[in-house]
């Protein structure tokens, strides 16, 4: 029987809430206020754009104790505090590996990859680089059962008993809308408190086969050995407020017991109260320490903080914010020609030009008045629409738009637009205007972009829940009709958001995504460069970047994930990536240039004229084939550019590099692997991939598909992922799929050109240092050869001077059929495989002898040259002279030519 922590009494709990209100005064009367205006005194300081204010000078890194080697002694104090020795932990890792060992005999091709943390599996699954498949054979069962008894089968790999497996709880259960993958989550929780990162996450195939696994749980915990006791979570603020350099607000000292419970104690009141949730911290196998996850926000950052309930420790801290019925009408810049029919901007020029010298500047659009409810099909999911009836401003069940223009942070209340009788048509006139212009801030422009902010929003919304961020892959609604996740947290989208604590907001933009069941939060700028400013609100290719890293964090660890400078990367990215291709148009070339945030970048620094080339990005979006003058490509970065010596090839902003046909653009960073400069490789190499599929497909289908790859490809994905493993998950994706074979060829030969190809490496993480490689998958050696010596005297020997026959199956997972395929033996006989078709195996039989004078327990190399129309590969195998082996159960890595 599980012990009760001591506030489950009534007593002990209002002891303990008057404790917290008295803790979190005397945080308010000791910790003293930073420089800067007092919220809610109505005072505005003007930022002087060229300086930054002391909120980006902190220099807080996302951290994690167990990566922090100062940190050793306490790590070794908390293994000790549980009565853990160095020996028990290095036998709990011993016996995952023979777990390991025991399910790659049934799964050949399996591939493992560890939690550097803890050392578990992370990834379970067959390695796309042999063609996939399955871990468990097609059942009708419902999946929950399904997948519990892979647990139960596998315990020893994930460190749990059979006990444990049965009392998982169903986290989501659910298809995607396209009916081809279908996931199943389990979470991780020990009498009700969750473990911190503690989930499973199962994919399965329409046929009930389970496509791969994402472990993170906790392994090896005795649930009778964790402390019970979490003390005063007014403490554990404390702390967190300390470590963030956090300006603690009076607003924040008071407890709100009408909406606290058990398990989490808010304190403020509204949506961005800070919390403090218990949560079980796991620091190695079989140990895990009683903590708080503080959630803390600020004017333009928010904070997790987990701290320790009872040294307070810090023990991990994440920035969750990324910079950057009835119906009704609405004035908007659409574009009926696009996936979501939203205009790039006020000004489009699509494509861009290309040459960056010309200055080419956009001209105004006009206006499109749509009339809809928001729930027509496809869109029947929306069982309110975008607004509910008897609703007349721009607040509905996937998003609330308003300004923020005073303390404190937040939609100021009044401030969202109103339409008359649910109309949203406003008179006013963007920069750059038609010779006449409004300033943004005039009442009828803030309406207006306000209007346009909500329909953007909503449209995304509405595209991604058709790409399977549903609610029960933790989307951001406000009711989930009973479908799963956690409602009540539709994006607040705050406007012409200026207050940023001490200084004013402007030329950029940001999103905040805690976990599901708590709101994001959008930060749009005006961009204050030209004259008159410009509105970040309107600039589509902006705002879809922005919640895009909404839709990224909550599928990697549900906000915790993504916090590696690779991952970031990723989901940069992934959200430029996004932007694009949702607001492509069947009508824009392949060939063409894009950019990111052309709009609102104007003289974003002195003189910029180039912005609808570069944008915000060193270098434009476009295909490697597409070149300039010089010959050389517009978008020319590869993967090798996320290493060090990046910059000797991409030259500056005023002297071109070696490889592009113009200097690259005045942002960005010069650190080759920061985020925003890595997401733009990551970027460019999707980009590739869509080419090749829209090339095939044709826009409209091209174009989906290859979003539902790549959202099917984040479920399928490590909480940290590096680019390889982002990449193989989405070639699992479409391993998986029944549409086409030409997928799988298609993602292979898109990422191949930017560096990624199929023997691609990571020697290092951080700082980045890759391998890069422009091949493609070849035939492999799979399954297993088996070798016999029946044709001698059959006793299961290989003997000096015996001719064995061996076995030899060739598979091809390529996506493309591998034609004309023949083996040489080398020192044995050729044979002709014919053709092998995508995702097939072929088996012949080869001859070989060993040689009479090779002495009894030796080794014996055997290597076999392959050629096919993918190119020439090799492998190598060994045999012990004068020892039996059937079959052959280790694949060595093969080598292409």
């Amino acid at each position: 029987m599980q012990k009760k922590t001591k506030n489950n009494t009534e007593v002990s709990r209002q002891l303990l809430l008057s404790l917290i209100v008295c803790g979190l005064i005397a945080i308010f009367i000791f910790l003293p206020y930073q420089s800067g205006t007092k919220a809610g005194s109505g005072e505005k300081a003007v930022r002087d754009t060229s300086q930054t204010d002391k909120i980006f000078d902190r220099d807080l890194d996302n951290y994690d104790i167990r990566d922090d080697k100062n940190e050793s002694q306490t790590l070794l104090n908390f293994r000790h505090s549980k009565g853990k020795t160095a020996s028990e932990i290095a036998a709990a890792r011993d016996d995952v590996a023979g777990a390991a060992t025991a399910l790659r005999k049934r799964i050949p091709n399996l591939r493992l990859e560890y939690n550097e943390l803890n050392l578990a599996p992370e990834l379970i699954a067959p390695d796309v680089r042999q063609g996939g498949g399955a871990l468990s054979k097609p059942s009708f069962e419902k999946r929950p059962e399904i997948l519990r008894g892979f647990l139960k089968q596998n315990k020893r790999l994930l460190g749990i008993s059979d006990e444990q497996a049965s009392r998982m709880k169903i986290a989501a259960d659910y298809t995607n809308p396209d009916g081809n993958l279908s996931f199943t989550h389990f979470e991780q929780k020990i009498n009700e408190i969750p473990v911190f990162q503690g989930e499973l996450k199962a994919s399965f195939t329409k046929k009930g086969e389970i496509l791969r696994i994402v472990n993170n749980l906790a392994p090896e915990l005795d649930e009778q050995n964790l402390s019970a006791d979490f003390g005063d979570p007014s403490d554990a603020v404390k702390f967190a407020v300390i470590n963030i350099k956090h300006d603690l607000k009076p607003s924040e000292t008071t407890f709100n017991k009408a909406v606290s419970n058990d398990l989490k104690f808010v304190f403020g009141i509204g949506d961005w109260a800070t919390t403090a949730e218990k949560m079980y911290f796991p620091i190695e196998p079989g140990v895990a320490r009683a903590a708080w996850r503080v959630l803390i926000w600020e004017t333009t950052e928010a904070f997790y903080v987990i701290v320790d309930a009872e040294t307070g420790a810090v023990l991990w801290r994440k920035n969750i914010t990324e910079d950057q019925t009835q119906p009704a009408t609405y004035s908007v810049y659409a574009n009926p020609n696009s996936m979501i029919n939203v205009a790039n901007n006020p000004a489009p020029i699509l494509p861009g030009f290309n040459n960056p010298t010309l200055g080419t500047q956009g001209v105004l659009i006009n206006r499109t008045e749509l009339t809809l409810i928001g729930n027509e099909p496809p869109y029947t999911f929306n069982r309110l629409g975008w607004i509910t009836d008897g609703n007349n401003t721009t607040d509905g069940n996937a998003v609330e738009v308003g300004l923020d223009r005073v303390a404190p942070d937040g939609i100021d209340p009044g401030s969202h637009a109103a339409g008359v009788n649910r109309v949203f048509n406003f008179a006013y006139t963007p920069a750059p205007g038609n010779g006449v212009y409004d300033d943004p801030t005039t009442p009828e422009h803030q309406k207006g972009s306000l209007t346009q902010l909500f329909y953007i929003n909503n449209r995304f919304h509405d595209e991604m829940f058709r790409l399977g961020f549903t609610e029960d892959a933790g989307n951001f609604q406000h009711i989930n009709f009973r479908r799963g996740g956690l409602g009540n947290d539709r994006v607040s989208a705050q406007a012409q958001d200026i207050f940023c604590g001490t200084a004013t907001c402007a030329n950029n933009a940001n999103f905040a995504s805690p976990a599901d069941g708590t709101r994001g939060r959008m930060q749009m700028f005006l961009w204050t460069n030209p004259n008159p400013d410009r509105d970040g609100a309107l600039d589509a290719e902006i705002v879809i970047h922005e919640h895009m890293h909404g839709v990224s964090s909550r599928l990697h660890g549900n906000s915790t994930g993504l916090t590696s400078t690779l991952a970031r990367g990723l989901g940069e990215g992934w959200s430029d990536f996004y932007a694009h291709s949702l607001l492509s148009s069947s009508t824009d070339p392949l060939e063409g240039i894009y950019t990111t945030g052309s709009y609102a970048t104007y003289l974003g620094v002195s003189n910029y004229t180039a912005n609808y080339y570069y944008g915000i990005r060193r270098f434009p979006k476009a295909i490697k084939s597409v070149t300039g003058p010089n010959g050389k490509p517009h978008n020319p970065l590869s993967f090798r550019h996320l290493n060090a010596n990046c910059n000797a090839e991409i030259g500056s902003p005023t002297a071109i590099g070696t490889i592009s046909a113009y200097p690259r653009g005045p942002y960005g960073s010069t650190t080759c692997d920061q985020v925003h400069v890595a997401g733009e490789i990551w970027s460019t190499a999707l980009w590739e991939v869509r080419a090749k599929f829209v090339q095939r497909l044709g826009w409209e289908i091209g174009n989906r598909r290859i979003l539902q790859f790549v959202i099917d490809g984040m479920k399928l994905s490590p909480l940290n992922p590096t680019f390889l493993q982002a990449r193989d998950s989405i070639i699992a994706a479409a391993q998986a799929s029944d549409l086409s074979s030409e997928d799988v060829a298609d993602l292979w030969a898109g990422f191949a050109i930017r560096g990624m190809g199929f023997s691609a490496q990571i020697l290092n993480a951080s700082p980045a240092n890759v391998t890069e490689a422009f091949d493609l998958p070849n035939v492999s050696q799979s399954p297993a050869l088996t070798i016999s010596d029946s044709k001698e005297n059959n006793n299961g020997f290989f003997e000096p001077g015996e001719t064995l026959t061996l076995t030899v199956p060739l598979s091809n997972n390529s996506g493309t059929n591998a034609d004309n395929v023949s083996l040489q033996l080398a020192g044995g006989e050729a044979v002709s495989y014919g053709s092998i078709a995508h995702n097939s195996t072929v088996s012949r039989q080869i001859s070989f002898t060993i040689p009479v004078n090779a002495p009894c327990g030796s080794s014996l190399t055997l290597t076999f040259n392959v050629t096919s129309s993918l190119g020439a590969t090799s492998f190598i195998r060994q045999i012990i002279i004068g020892r039996p082996i059937i079959t052959f159960t280790e694949n060595f890595d093969s080598v292409t030519a």
